[in-house]
């Protein structure tokens, strides 16, 4: 009975939101801060509802079912509700594109996160769904009592469990982390100080060591070099038997932060002031402790991990930074990066190419004729077969690209569909609807908005599946900031095994607009197209390493991406004014790119589900006249700004002064709306009635 107490919670669990959990903020290695305390969620590898999909699979193996039969009885029984009714991704693009990212040739399931309820009373999870239950562990894992004592949570542990007043020998009522005095039982609270890298490690401040490193080396925190903090010896003690008393104090002078407060040990008398401390170099040790196993021999009850954990170092990993770690507050906006991949989902037919398709037709037929044992059409479409796969190994290998090139491919394949593709071929999944359109490009036929779009859909109904590629801390992996490392959401030892993949899915509806190419290449020649020019480059120019890449990316794109960008931005602002949606609840999907391979003009705003748009509104504004007087109107209201004439004339403003005529009088929207952090935007370029893309509609 104690051993069941000792591995059971009824206390620990914290809902949060899938779409939080999952997101450009949170994800494996995130700080979450919850009710107890702030946490850091562990890899996905210690994700219950994955390891119950993995245990369904082993059943189906286990029991004899065929290669063919497997992935359909694990989706069938992950729906049963005694097995949580989990869902399954059916986007087998998005799958295909993480196993040439990441690697992961063993990759299967792309598994949706399921809705796990915590009854509010007593803080258990409904209907016993522990075992889907996402597990974390504290940090930072320093706590300090009333009289600010710091020590680490196992320390804190082991004099709980070693009070005999307490009577818990196996620590069942420490959750949340408390102490014993003579006066009664305290809470403890938790360190807000860790410690992050720029290549995605993070670590909890060394206290003790810190304290005899400033004492006996008070001079070295003027050096240039990176300390090796984590490899001396902490103030009393050895690493392994600390007797160290650490405690901070604060001073009566009229200091404010970390001046005023001074680190000490009540057991040697060391004591040192904290000042300078957020700008203190610390070699990175390579601390992982999101990959650490939180789970005691597959049981996901343990609030605190793994009991064997409390004593072990965290997970690490020798670190190639040539910088110095960062002091930062848990609270910091800099502590984590997520990199998402977004996927609009499309039938295999829209995406594959027809030897591919064919060959994924004979497979189905080649079964149905091995089901019916008639084995001379199984022999003739097996020979179909080997000179189709022949044929498809002959064609020249596909160059090496980018993850850059890569997303532009991604998108290409969207935007190829939804623009070239007839509208029956679009809407072939006719049984789920997972997307839906209807060309209304007619409804702008006769006007002087005709001659700019080749396409115009009105998307009824489209499913948009997100999965995390990675993270970093510090700078996000996307920006061009020197020595960038990003870790992935998975165990560092486990990726080749991994065969489960969370993603998370939202229904929507919207809009898509694709320019015309040939007005594209014609607009080449104008003198607008020559001032923006000039601007891209003075700024290229005076580049920093930080601004480097969205400069670069700016000129590589050019003014196909400030007119197409700019155009989103003025519709979504527009759509305001026409249905009184904010921009918060709408989002763009960008289509350019230049690359000869590639080549792409177009947009889509739309609206996911729970949004204010998301109840048909949008599509409504595609009727007829609604259309025409949207565009209209936007362009229309885009040539006033009441920050002109200060905001037309504009040599650069916004983030890395990347826009030009724009600003949020005008033409910027919710940061949650904008794919490109609210740059690369110019109403000039548009609606100037001399140089205008849009003059001849203004």
């Amino acid at each position: 009975m104690a051993t069941k107490q000792y591995f059971d919670n009824t206390q620990a669990n914290e809902a949060i939101s899938k779409f939080k959990l999952l997101s450009a903020y949170g994800g494996p290695g995130s700080i979450v801060h919850t009710a107890f305390g702030s946490i850091i969620v562990s890899c996905i590898e210690e994700w219950g509802f994955l390891k119950k999909i993995l245990e369904i699979q082993k059943e189906a193996v286990d029991t004899g079912k065929k290669e063919k039969e497997i992935k359909g009885y694990v989706i069938e029984q992950a729906r049963l509700e005694r097995n949580g009714s989990v869902g399954l991704s059916n986007d087998t693009r998005l799958l295909k594109s993480l196993i040439n990212r990441k690697g992961l040739t063993e990759l299967k399931y792309l598994v949706l996160i399921p809705d796990i309820t915590v009854q509010d009373f007593s803080n258990k999870i409904k209907n016993n769904g522990n075992e889907l239950a996402i597990n974390s562990s504290f940090m930072p894992k320093v706590f300090f009592d009333k009289s600010k004592h710091y020590k680490f949570y196992k320390e804190w542990f082991k004099d709980w469990v070693s009070n005999k007043k307490n009577d818990d020998q196996y620590g069942n009522r420490f959750f949340p982390p408390k102490y014993n005095t003579d006066k009664g039982t305290y809470n403890l609270a938790q360190d807000n100080i860790v410690l992050i890298c720029d290549h995605g490690h993070i670590s909890d401040f060394p206290w003790s060591k810190f304290l005899r490193w400033r004492t006996d080396s008070p001079m070295e925190i003027n050096s240039e070099q990176p300390i090796e903090l984590f490899n001396s010896q902490p103030c009393c003690g050895t690493e392994d038997t600390s007797i160290s008393k650490i405690k901070i104090t604060s001073s009566t002078a009229n200091a404010s932060g970390f001046d005023g407060k001074w680190l000490k040990c009540e057991n040697c008398g060391r004591q040192t002031s904290l000042k300078g401390l957020m700008s203190v170099k610390i070699k990175c040790p390579g601390h992982k402790p999101w990959e650490a196993i939180t789970s005691n021999n597959g049981e996901l009850k343990y609030h605190s991990g793994n009991p064997g954990s409390r004593n072990q170092m965290p997970p690490f990993e020798t670190c190639l930074s040539s910088k110095a770690m960062k002091v930062a507050l848990t609270t910091g906006n800099n502590l984590y990066y997520s990199r998402m991949l977004s996927s609009i989902y499309m039938p295999d037919e829209l995406f594959l190419d027809e030897k591919t398709l064919k060959l994924n037709v004979l497979e189905k037929e080649l079964e149905l004729a091995m089901d019916d044992k008639n084995f001379e059409e199984a022999m003739k479409i097996n020979s179909m077969m080997t000179s189709l796969k022949a044929e498809i190994q002959n064609n020249p290998p596909l160059e090496i690209i980018h993850d850059s090139e890569k997303d532009v491919l991604y998108r290409f394949e969207e935007y190829r569909a939804l623009a070239l593709k007839g509208e029956e071929e679009i809407n072939i999944d006719k049984v789920n609807e997972h997307l839906k359109v209807k060309d209304v490009t007619i409804n702008i036929k006769g006007s002087n908005v005709e001659k700019y779009f080749s396409r115009i859909l009105r998307i009824d109904n489209m499913k948009i599946t997100s999965a995390q590629l990675d993270f970093s801390r510090v700078v996000p992996v996307d920006s061009d900031a020197d020595n960038i490392s990003s870790k992935n959401i998975f165990s560092s030892k486990q990726k080749n095994s991994v065969e489960a993949y969370p993603v998370v899915e939202n229904y929507g509806e919207g809009i898509f607009f694709s320019f015309k190419e040939e007005l594209m290449n014609e607009f080449a020649n104008s003198g607008a197209i020559v001032l923006l020019n000039k601007k891209l480059k003075n700024l290229s120019k005076n580049s920093g390493a930080f601004s480097e890449g969205a400069i670069k990316y700016g000129l590589e794109n050019n003014w196909q991406l400030y007119i197409v960008h700019t155009f989103a931005h003025l519709i979504m602002r527009e759509l305001e004014f026409k249905c009184g949606y904010p921009t918060a609840s709408l989002s763009e999907r960008i289509y350019v790119s230049n690359n000869a391979k590639y080549k792409m003009y177009g947009c889509m705003i739309y609206t996911a589900e729970g949004a204010e748009g998301s109840m048909g509104g949008l599509i409504a504004q595609t009727r007829p006249k609604n259309l025409l007087s949207l565009i209209q109107s936007a362009l229309r209201r885009a040539t006033i700004c009441n920050s002109d004439p200060l905001c037309w004339e504009s040599e650069g403003q916004g983030l890395f002064e990347l826009n030009f005529a724009s600003c949020f009088s005008c033409s910027l929207v919710s940061e949650t709306s904008c794919e490109h952090r609210n740059i690369y935007l110019d109403r000039r370029i548009l609606v100037d009635e001399n140089n205008g893309f849009f003059k001849d509609v203004i």
